[in-house]
């Protein structure tokens, strides 16, 4: 047999000489993201919301993170990088570029940069945010509606109020009831503002008439656009002019506008023009498939025609 002995793992923290091992702390050696101080102290001092907070630490990253002064950042990268739904990094992400405190040039998918000019940022669009008045706490004894104490102590009981109606008897004598009482009017509820559209980020090619133009059809309708409603029916737009010879993105816009649609799609439109574009005519006024073969593809005279072809 061996004479040496095992010593189990939880057994070697109780020998001398067998020490734990050492967490290791985070380190600048593992990597780091350089950024201005300046422009680390402006976000500091920005009204910012939690949210556009978290986005902005996943731009940072991204690109001064990788010594880029840009990149595309899909919502899905923010989303699980900061563990928000895709739409809410979306929104957020629009909310910051309408802010002027990220920069696009282009549609969705362009690269977004921190705008390093701090004096652009605006945040007089923002709502700040008012805690509610408390109502003052009423005393032991007190009515909040009249100060006038109510208390059974003192005589005066809810069923001895004059402005109450007086219990039935044994002999059904009552207070005679109000007569025709009117109804308690409904109470007004408030609309919501339409919330105005930012067209100076529009996809290329699309003017910004023509994004007027679709979004007063679509208020026509009773169907008003969001903004990321109103960019993805631009950007389909630009789709159908990539795939129709000769049709611009405000000529797409207008056809659809003309049929009377609700939205816009590339292959709707692709399909209004006959599938691949419009086609031309046939010279032979003939239909379909029926095309006359070429003289001399089955013979010089009648005789050499297949008998199918000779009636």
């Amino acid at each position: 047999m061996s004479n040496l002995a095992h010593i189990s793992d939880h057994e070697c923290y109780q020998v001398q000489g067998c020490l734990a091992p050492e967490r290791r702390s985070i380190q600048v050696e593992d990597g780091y993201t350089r950024t201005a101080n300046a422009l680390v102290e402006a976000f500091a001092r920005a009204p910012l919301t939690s949210r556009e907070a978290r986005v902005i630490r996943v731009i940072e990253r991204m690109t001064y993170g990788w010594n880029k002064a840009e990149d595309w950042i899909a919502a899905s990268v923010i989303s699980e990088k900061t563990g928000m739904p895709e739409g809410k990094c979306s929104e957020t992400l629009n909310s910051l570029i309408r802010k002027k405190v990220v920069t696009r040039n282009g549609g969705g998918r362009s690269p977004v940069r921190i705008n390093k000019n701090v004096e652009e940022w605006d945040f007089t669009a923002q709502k700040s945010r008012v805690t509610p008045k408390q109502k003052p706490k009423s005393k032991w004894g007190e009515s909040p509606q009249n100060g006038v104490s109510q208390s059974p102590q003192n005589g005066v009981a809810p069923k001895d109020r004059k402005d109450k109606p007086l219990l039935t008897t044994f002999e059904g004598d009552s207070d005679p009831a109000p007569k025709n009482p009117k109804p308690a009017a409904p109470k007004k509820t408030s609309k919501a503002k339409p919330v105005a559209l930012d067209l100076t980020d529009l996809p290329n090619g699309v003017s910004a008439e023509a994004a007027k133009a679709f979004i007063d059809h679509r208020k026509a309708l009773k169907k008003p656009l969001t903004q990321r409603a109103l960019m993805l029916a631009l950007g389909e737009a630009v789709k159908a002019s990539e795939a129709i010879p000769g049709m611009t993105p405000d000529e797409a816009i207008d056809e659809a506008i003309l049929a009377g649609w609700q939205g816009v799609k590339a292959q709707w439109l692709i399909n209004r023009q006959g599938g691949r574009g419009a086609q031309p005519q046939r010279q032979d006024g003939r239909m379909g498939f029926a095309q006359p073969m070429p003289v001399g593809s089955y013979g010089t005279n009648d005789l050499e025609l297949p008998a199918w072809a000779r009636d």
